[in-house]
């Protein structure tokens, strides 16, 4: 076996390990990381020189393999917006005690990072489509998803008490009778990091 594909072995075990001790420990030593992954602790932080590199590169790894799938098969499906929203409450939830060590405001600006593109084009679609109100913008998405996995998950939350209040959100994104939404200034689109090319022009009232 080459020493590069060793190497890259290593990391995928390493990874793993961290995923299958989170189910039962939010917090597993680097020791029991290496142990459960069967390397020594220096390979560990030859990959990861910190336990924040550790546990980001993993919650990048469950986003990749867990939750873009989940927005990419919506996509193809053109699943409802409550089955993508509540799937995707649940699958951050499964991490909740985890969220709760490594800091999940953190986890999930990450997570919502890499999810950027599929979201806009779901949005992009629910709209040609009349199903999302056309005022909402893709940072709207951003910061309503952002809200849920904050407020739902928590540990004495349940799958139906997250489809509840995912269900009670979301008739505010269908089209009706709704008061314009305020409009947001070019200094909140700065602070929220949206790219020009996504920012609305400020409605004149």
């Amino acid at each position: 076996m080459s020493r590069r594909r060793e190497s890259r072995e290593n990391a995928e075990r390493i990874l793993a390990a961290v995923r299958e001790l989170w189910s039962d420990h939010p917090a597993p030593s680097m020791e029991e990381i290496a142990a459960r992954a069967g390397v020594g602790v220096a390979t560990v932080y030859r990959h990861f020189p910190n336990r924040a590199a550790l546990e980001s590169a993993a919650f990048r790894l469950i986003f990749a393999e867990e939750l873009l799938p989940l927005v990419e098969r919506a996509r193809a499906e053109d699943a409802e917006l409550l089955e993508v929203a509540a799937r995707f409450v649940e699958v951050i939830s499964r991490y909740t005690p985890v969220l709760g060590e490594v800091g999940l405001s953190h986890v999930t600006d990450e997570a919502l990072d890499d999810l950027a593109e599929p979201f806009v084009e779901l949005l992009r679609r629910g709209q040609e489509d009349g199903v999302l109100r056309a005022d909402l913008e893709p940072v709207d998405i951003y910061w309503l998803l952002r809200t849920i996995v904050l407020g739902l998950n928590s540990p004495i939350s349940s799958p139906t008490v997250r489809r509840r209040y995912v269900a009670m959100l979301l008739p505010a994104l269908a089209p009706g009778e709704h008061d314009p939404l305020p409009a947001l200034t070019d200094e909140d689109y700065d602070h929220l990091g949206v790219l020009p090319e996504r920012r609305r022009p400020p409605r004149q009232d």
